[in-house]
This record gives C-alpha cells, sequence and structure tokens, in this order.
C-alpha cells in the first residue's frame, strides 16, 4: 500500500499537469464553470509545482534550488504587494493573494517547461556524442 502511494506521489511530482488535467475534470463535474475550474486546478497545481520545479533542477544540474524557490516566491509577493499598495486606496487581501499565486503558476510551469526541454536536448546532445 505503501508502494502505490510513493509511486503516486512520484509520477505527480514528475508530471504535475496530470494533477492539474484531473483536477479540472473533477472540479469541472461538480461546479460545472470552466473558468472556475481552471482557476482551481491552477492553485491546487502551483503548491506541487514548487517541489517539481526543486527536483527537476536538482536531477539536472545536481543543485537544489527549493530555498531559493521560496524566497523568489517572496520578493515576488512582496514586490506585488508593494504595487497594489501604490495603486489602490483599500488593499484587499483575497485578490492579491490569488493574484500572487496565480502568477507563481505560470513562472512555475514556464520555468518547469523551459527545464523538461533543456533536459530532453541535454540527454539528445549526450545521446549523439
Amino acid at each position: 500500500m505503501n508502494d502505490i502511494f510513493n509511486t503516486i506521489i512520484s509520477f505527480l511530482l514528475l508530471y504535475p499537469i496530470v494533477l492539474f488535467i484531473l483536477t479540472f475534470i473533477v472540479s469541472k463535474y461538480f461546479l460545472h464553470k470552466r473558468k472556475k475550474s481552471i482557476g482551481i486546478a491552477a492553485d491546487v497545481t502551483t503548491f506541487l509545482l514548487f517541489f517539481s520545479v526543486s527536483h527537476v533542477y536538482s536531477v539536472i544540474f545536481s543543485k537544489n534550488i527549493g530555498f531559493i524557490l521560496i524566497i523568489c516566491s517572496l520578493l515576488l509577493a512582496t514586490i506585488l504587494t508593494f504595487l497594489d499598495w501604490r495603486t489602490k486606496k483599500e488593499m484587499e487581501v483575497r485578490p492579491l493573494l490569488r493574484k500572487i499565486w496565480r502568477l507563481l503558476f505560470m513562472l512555475l510551469c514556464l520555468f518547469y517547461a523551459f527545464l523538461w526541454i533543456f533536459g530532453v536536448i541535454r540527454y539528445v546532445l549526450g545521446y549523439i556524442s
């Protein structure tokens, strides 16, 4: 039983798009709203992407960047909070956190895709030579 759980977690860690699709399908089934379902799937997947990006980076470059990802995320959140504070008279916390979390989702997805492409190219070039 423990092996099955570890296999599922490892699979989702390597392929977070599967979690995104599964979460989207389940939330679309219950909510019947496409836009809200995409938001829920992005919110759930963002948490996993922190671990996925860190793991893929450590596999490719043999360096751990988990702490750097957290620091960069906090720095990004601080900058967005400051910009929101400067443009609005009264800050709303929930929309601000949602904006930060969704921006982190997009950035982590881009970084994850870049790492996968880089890893595949590196593997192919290593195989050729």
